[in-house]
């Protein structure tokens, strides 16, 4: 099972939440890619069982470098080449939650809704989801301004957590999907 994550970090914030993410789904048995938005291809989600997108919030929305890895999808959106894909995504804002960090995640899994991917939600029973996430996915609200530049602990964890759920429900879909 090959999952590529693909993360828009200016600050560095989202890049953390985009290695335990990664983390949680190795521990969980899958290949992960973490890379750059500036730098994924879409060769590269083309040859993914899973696409996770993590993205930064810059104004309720993700940064452009995310929203230029979107568009260069485009082809393959032409062709159906990622429908039936598993996608997921998590986001980091800032301003302790009042920075648009669920309009940020709901882009980014109608990016892969777009594309007819399966999407994985995180759901409540995942560890620290109170605390570092939300139904659309790991969400850390931080707050550089105050000194709280995060992300926390307790995101880290649910990023983790996420990251195991998504392999293993993109490894229960590959199984059956061979079968």
């Amino acid at each position: 099972m090959r999952i590529l994550v693909v993360v828009a970090s200016q600050t560095g914030r989202t890049w953390r939440l985009g290695e335990a993410f990664a983390e949680g789904a190795r521990a969980a048995g899958a290949e992960v890619e973490l890379l750059r938005a500036d730098d994924a291809t879409p060769a590269e989600a083309l040859a993914a069982d899973a696409l996770v997108l993590g993205s930064g919030v810059h104004m309720a929305g993700v940064e452009s470098s995310m929203r230029a890895f979107c568009e260069r999808l485009a082809p393959l959106w032409l062709t159906g080449a990622l429908i039936g894909k598993v996608g997921a995504a998590f986001a980091s804002a800032g301003n302790g939650g009042l920075g648009g960090g669920e309009l940020t995640l709901i882009s980014l899994l109608a990016n892969l809704a777009e594309h007819g991917m399966l999407l994985v939600p995180m759901h409540n029973r995942l560890p620290q989801y109170l605390d570092g996430g939300c139904h659309w996915g790991p969400l850390a609200w931080t707050n550089p301004r105050a000194g709280a530049a995060g992300p926390t602990p307790a995101h880290l964890e649910a990023a983790r957590a996420h990251g195991a759920h998504v392999a293993e429900v993109a490894a229960r879909w590959h199984r059956g999907a061979r079968s």
